[in-house]
């Protein structure tokens, strides 16, 4: 029979918990073990331990299956997690993908099952700010410590961050009334900060502790976005093992079957509590690393490590001399995925007079065969008697080390330690930004200045205003705290507003020149987090502006930029929602210059007025790491021959047919003072930003004016297919006014008509935007692969055509746009 189980503490707090037959039961969130406080009276120690005999380690769970789900070891009931006292109802709840649209969700589990479980958290239904999942009691951990492995996802713009945190209750003893008060005790073992798209990640843990304890998963809901609206999104998690990893463990099974290897999920992750957690002293360097517990001067090293006790450090005492040397490396790890780089996070203690230098270089290669490596980090100096984070993107193609290395300082007073390692999926900006290397000095959270990205000059010309930088709590949009400290006080950088703006003023931030080898592919990928909302749509559509990402060659004699050489590489445009979005662009670069840049454009169309004054773009967090992926989000990647004419005409010329009676006709950009039929640009609304030609003939000649395109590459058998869009306006009264699409092969110049419209077809009064499509495929006339080249031939006596907003997409097209399907003519 169960007894009800009675703890007595100050403030008449009295709280009740199921006992087993004997006295023990599952240790409460609430109380700390009184062994951990040798003073206390004896029976207290006896009645606490008693109750903490039954805890236990838990195991992995996937939350069952079809009907069979299962909670595990996760309180579901706990108070914090629950929306109201009064109805009891668990903000987590188990789901799965067949549940997906009923309850929210992903549509599979982590391992792709639409029936398979996971714990799910969704934000529209829930009030509280944070959102408690408690797991039962845990046992104290080994020193080696405990290795939590977990997968998670979360979506939507609600979805803030999502944390691992380590909880348990601090005993006090007042001598007074012998009474005991407890005192809630947390720390975060873990935090994901990152969108994921309903994509799932791995997350790996590795954390000491000397006392029973619980672990909590902790969801963090933005509620500044549902100022207006309630909006979607939602926390998962899946296959969470909570199990204790061992060296000896993969040991004993080496031992009983060579052919299987058990994988460390926590492979180069150490806090250095119980051993190097498989990293090793160089034997080819100057001295070794040691394990520490606490130095024992106090004028260097540290008092205690950064979490727990243990650290690492180098001594630089007898006989020790400025300049030697100490090497940890860390075990072989496994090549990254190309759109998931890791993040090295570790704690650093510079703390003495002598301090030399601390460096974080990444190897390749195996043993025994041509070892590369690279500088990704590195401190030089005394950083005060505490401990400081620090951080860099970790990306490879083939299998690499992490080496900490450790260089002596002028004087014995020197002693260098690092703490907590740990590899994070997702990119990262270099931290401190003074540590950065040099390919990685383009890192920046514009936390404490601009970190070398500079606003264009004003002898450029390029541009019209500045980026600044400020506390995102100072924006004029509805943002209130940036992305990296998650607080209002955090800084950004955005475009500039003054009362002199002009429709579509443009402004370019450059980041620093990287050094490239003359010949050789340098591929980097370039990460960061923006923000772009509209939160009042004007009823002729979203107007907020562009963000784009170039890479601008430099010449390596004078240093003078070639505007010409600028290749965008990454853009989105307007309203892009009310959230903080990460963005991924690729920078390829073969050059035979010594450096090349990055620059960013931001592009406001209106100048600034009531309705416009809450409209920005804003930027935050820059990370560089060497990769070759996809950009991210897709729609932000430019794709041949596209192009919006807001500043330019993107490579495409306007060619005349060699007879015409009119020197001036052709292609041309429309301009504020110079567009017909005062047309706004149809990708922003402003009075320019578009191509236009306009004929009139009092001999009745029909003007043929040509707008050809750079090359491209034709669709061909075996490649996907491509759709070209754009918008177009006609206007005039001449009957014979057309506008047809041809495909050019480059080499024969052989020309096939794939889409083509006359004025009369469209029966509008004035003009106005259409949108176009047609499918590119190579169907013989082109072989597959030809370079081919798009052209725009307008013909007109008496009137003329805009076009706007060309772009191509993977995939074909799907259908014809339904308002004028006679317009569409897919060959």
């Amino acid at each position: 029979m169960l007894k009800k189980c009675v703890v007595l503490v100050i403030l008449a707090l009295v709280t009740v918990h199921e006992c087993g037959g004997d006295g023990e039961g599952v240790f409460s969130s609430a109380i700390r073990p009184a062994d951990a406080f040798p003073s206390f009276p004896s029976a207290i120690q006896d009645r606490v331990v008693r109750q903490t005999s039954s805890s236990m380690t838990p195991s992995q769970c996937s939350f069952g299956r079809g009907r069979e789900l299962t909670v595990c070891h996760w309180n579901m009931t706990d108070l914090e997690s629950v929306e109201s006292i009064e109805s009891r109802v668990p903000a987590w709840q188990l789901s799965s993908g067949r549940l997906s649209y009923f309850r929210g969700g992903p549509a599979t589990d982590a391992s792709g099952d639409q029936d398979g479980g996971y714990l799910l958290m969704e934000t529209s239904r829930g009030t509280a700010e944070t959102l408690k999942l408690p797991s039962i009691m845990i046992n104290a951990t080994l020193p080696e410590g405990r290795c939590v492995v977990f997968q998670y996802a979360m979506d939507g713009p609600s979805a803030d961050r999502l944390r691992l945190v380590l909880q348990q209750s601090q005993m006090v003893h007042q001598m007074a009334n012998d009474t005991v008060l407890l005192v809630p005790r947390r720390e975060t073992l873990w935090e994901g900060r990152s969108d994921t798209g309903d994509k799932w990640l791995t997350a790996s843990v590795l954390y000491s502790h000397g006392q029973p304890h619980q672990l909590a998963f902790e969801a963090v809901v933005d509620q500044s976005v549902q100022n207006t609206r309630r909006l979607r999104g939602h926390f998962v998690l899946d296959n969470v093992d909570l199990g204790t990893w061992k060296e000896s463990e993969n040991e004993k099974a080496l031992n009983e079957n060579p052919d299987t290897l058990m994988v460390d999920p926590c492979l180069g992750h150490c806090n250095f509590d119980g051993g190097f957690c498989g990293w090793s002293n160089d034997q080819e360097d100057d001295f070794d690393w040691n394990l520490g517990r606490g130095s024992l001067s106090g004028v260097t090293g540290p008092i205690t490590g950064h979490y727990s006790r243990g650290y690492a450090y180098i001594d630089s005492g007898y006989p020790r001399r400025p300049g030697d040397r100490a090497r940890l490396l860390s075990p072989q790890m496994d090549s990254t995925d190309p759109d998931q780089p890791l993040c090295l996070q570790f704690w650093t203690h510079l703390f003495g007079n002598g301090i030399g230098t601390l460096k974080v270089i990444q190897s390749f290669g195996l043993p025994g065969s041509e070892i590369s490596s690279r500088e990704l980090w590195s401190l030089t100096g005394e950083s005060s008697n505490n401990w400081h984070q620090g951080q860099i993107s970790i990306s490879s193609n083939s299998i690499f080390r992490i080496i900490f290395e450790a260089t002596t300082g002028r004087n014995h007073l020197g002693d260098i330690a690092i703490d907590d390692v740990s590899f994070n999926p997702g990119p990262c900006p270099s931290a401190p930004q003074a540590a950065a290397a040099p390919t990685q000095q383009s890192d920046c959270n514009f936390e404490i200045d601009e970190c070398g990205w500079t606003n264009a000059g004003t002898r450029e010309n390029v541009d019209d205003i500045d980026w600044i930088r400020h506390p995102a709590e100072n924006s004029r949009q509805l943002l209130v705290k940036d992305h990296t400290t998650y607080t209002g006080k955090g800084y950004v950088m955005s475009p500039a507003r003054s009362p002199v703006q002009r429709p579509s003023d443009r402004a370019w931030l450059y980041s620093r020149p990287f050094n490239v080898t003359a010949g050789k592919v340098d591929m980097r990928c370039l990460t960061f987090w923006y923000f772009m909302n509209e939160p009042i749509i004007d009823p002729a559509g979203p107007s907020l502006g562009s963000l784009r990402i170039y890479t601008r060659t430099e010449d390596k004699f004078s240093s003078l930029s070639l505007m010409g050489q600028m290749v965008v590489i990454w853009r989105l445009q307007n309203h892009q929602g009310s959230a903080w979005k990460m963005g991924r662009a690729l920078i390829q670069q073969t050059v035979n210059y010594r450096d090349f840049g990055v620059p960013v454009e931001a592009l406001d169309p209106f100048p600034l007025t009531t309705l416009v004054s809450t409209r920005e773009v804003v930027l935050v967090i820059f990370s560089l790491f060497y990769s070759l992926h996809e950009s991210y989000p897709n729609q932000a990647m430019p794709m041949a021959t596209e192009c919006n004419f807001d500043r330019d005409t993107c490579s495409w010329r306007s060619v005349g047919n060699g007879t015409s009676v009119r020197p001036d006709t052709d292609w041309r950009l429309a301009t504020a003072a110079r567009r017909p039929a005062n047309l706004p640009d149809h990708t922003f609304g402003a009075p320019r930003g578009y191509v236009y030609f306009d004929v009139f003939s009092q001999q009745n000649r029909q003007e043929v004016i040509r707008l050809v395109g750079p090359n491209m590459t034709s669709g061909g058998i075996g490649r996907p297919r491509l759709c070209l869009t754009f918008w177009f306006a006609a206007f005039g009264a001449g009957d014979t006014t057309q506008l047809r699409v041809l495909m050019m092969d480059s080499v024969t110049s052989s020309e096939k008509e794939i889409w083509m419209l006359r004025v009369v077809q469209l029966e509008a009064i004035r003009p106005d935007w259409n949108f176009g499509q047609v499918e590119l495929e190579s169907d013989g006339t082109n072989l597959s692969g030809q370079e081919v080249r798009l052209v725009y031939e307008g013909r007109a006596s008496n009137g003329g055509f805009a076009i706007d907003d060309i772009t191509i997409y993977q995939g074909g097209c799907q259908s014809e746009f339904p308002r004028h399907p006679h317009v569409f003519q897919c060959r």
